[in-house]
């Protein structure tokens, strides 16, 4: 028997802190996105087929189209330039016969360009974005702007032209987006792009819905499927400094040879049309 007035209280009290139960731990955050490739081997194409012929176009360099300036301090153009040529050897080795737009520094106009897609089987523009995000500054050490919130690739096609003509192109763009994604790229949101892009049901897909007029000339004009791609934020410091980088080349030019052997895929056996 217990003596003493507070014994009972100091029993119970004892007797509920033994049987409380213990918290549960706070559940782990989920885990944050791919945004970056890992280093891995390029994709290649299946030898036995004839080479698919690919226009890889650096976008601007034409003639007063220099492009946007990116946070370093290099024309959009010049970028896109030496982009094309750090991919078009693994595109090559990956089953391709590519054509570069530019292969040097001179200006080529958007003709031209188009004319070499008539001689393709595809034809890809590549180019970087300059995005509102939601902050951004001038840095005072460079004198260039940055952004943060905005970035991301983007995949952009036209709907005009011939069925045919657009369903391929719909299908190639969905292709490289999820090839993209799946590589560890980041798809872009689409904020800023009301009233100039719609959004696919595919993360990263966007249709020119610029006005009549002043939509992309290389979207609608190659009689061959072709694709813009916004390969990423150019006042970005991070994206700009990932996108410098060969395990980044490499894995973006998996993700395109992987796309197009996509769509081979997806093409009947010849004969059965």
């Amino acid at each position: 028997m217990w003596s003493g007035v507070g014994s009972p209280v100091w029993l119970l009290l004892a007797c509920g802190s033994l049987s409380a139960p213990t918290p549960s731990p706070a559940p782990a955050p989920p885990p944050e996105p791919p945004r970056w490739p890992a280093v891995g081997s390029v994709r290649t194409l299946d030898a036995r087929a004839p080479p698919k012929r690919l226009v890889l176009d650096a976008g601007h360099g034409a003639p007063g189209n220099p492009g946007n300036t990116g946070v370093n301090g290099q024309a959009e153009g010049e970028t896109m330039r030496l982009l094309a040529d750090a991919l078009a050897p693994a595109l090559t080795s990956g089953g391709l016969a590519v054509t570069l737009t530019r292969p040097d520094a001179a200006l080529v106009d958007y003709d031209r360009r188009v004319a070499l897609a008539a001689g393709a089987d595809l034809f890809l523009s590549l180019h970087s974005d300059a995005r509102a995000g939601v902050t951004s500054g001038l840095d005072p050490r460079t004198g260039h702007w940055w952004t943060a919130g905005a970035a991301g690739f983007a995949v952009l096609w036209s709907d005009e032209g011939s069925a045919p003509l657009v369903d391929a192109r719909l299908a190639w763009a969905r292709a490289l987006a999820r090839r993209m994604v799946e590589a560890g790229f980041l798809a872009y949101h689409g904020d800023d792009y009301q009233g100039l892009y719609a959004p696919d049901a595919v993360p990263g897909v966007f249709v020119d819905r610029h006005a009549p007029g002043r939509r992309i000339r290389l979207l609608r004009r190659p009689t061959v499927p072709s694709l813009l791609v916004e390969t990423h934020e150019a006042h970005d410091p991070e994206e700009v400094a990932r996108w410098s980088e060969p395990a980044t080349h490499a894995a973006f030019a998996s993700a395109v040879l992987a796309s197009i052997a996509d769509l081979g895929a997806s093409e009947p056996p010849p004969g059965s049309r």
